[in-house]
């Protein structure tokens, strides 16, 4: 479940810290109130106008649900939504991920793990999914173009990562991190299959076992 959470935080960026950190919040002062559950849309948006921000949390409240599992609607009418928080110590350690801070649960992490983290997320894993994601759905020569740019810009980075992760052991630690870049990666297959008329290259084994990332392999640091 941590890794869920880490991986939503990778998935949605920024505004999903602020959702999560509004549920957060807005769970502990109901604590100790008559109430239907953690908390509630109303309070999430309340809280997320003290940040200053202004967007519907909606969508991202859907998805933690339905695709995260790290929320549970505990009552809905037609004026109210109500939900249970089915891990908040999953949620908490991602936002102290997040935000750079040892959790509680976890301690000081391993500083090579530490070091990958800051590396992957410096390469804006949530944006080239994105881009890759809307490409696909777009198709044709633009699309191709938008594959080549990633491919020979962000791929090699994404691998070299998942390779070093493999080679320290981090694999546990970064189980969230790992997961996000194999799913870089498949994107970019799928996109270069309906780019090719179906006609994939395996781009991951490819790239794992045939040496690509070895040019590129001062892209991210050398750890010893």
């Amino acid at each position: 479940m941590p890794g869920r959470a880490v991986e939503f935080l990778a998935v949605y960026g920024e505004r999903g810290y602020y959702v999560l950190k509004a549920i957060v919040e807005a769970a502990r002062e109901s604590l100790g109130r008559a109430r239907l559950g953690d908390f509630d849309y109303r309070s999430v948006k309340r809280k997320l106008r003290e940040y200053g921000l202004d967007y519907n949390p909606s969508l991202l409240l859907s998805r933690l649900e339905r695709e995260y599992g790290l929320i549970e609607t505990s009552y809905k009418s037609g004026s109210q939504h109500w939900w249970r928080i089915t891990d908040l110590d999953a949620i908490e350690e991602a936002l102290a991920e997040y935000e750079g801070r040892p959790s509680q649960a976890t301690g000081e992490a391993d500083p090579r793990a530490r070091l990958l983290r800051i590396q992957f997320y410096s390469l804006e894993p949530e944006r080239i999914l994105s881009r890759l994601e809307a490409a696909s759905r777009r198709r044709g020569p633009q699309a191709l173009r938008i594959l080549r740019e990633v491919a020979f810009r962000e791929l090699p980075l994404i691998v070299e990562f998942l390779a070093r992760v493999e080679e320290l052991g981090l694999e546990d630690e970064l189980e969230a991190e790992a997961s996000m870049a194999r799913r870089i990666l498949d994107a970019a297959e799928r996109l270069l299959g309906l780019a090719r008329g179906g006609r994939g290259l395996g781009l991951q084994e490819e790239a794992l076992g045939g040496g690509v990332g070895e040019p590129l392999k001062h892209g991210l640091e050398r750890l010893t």
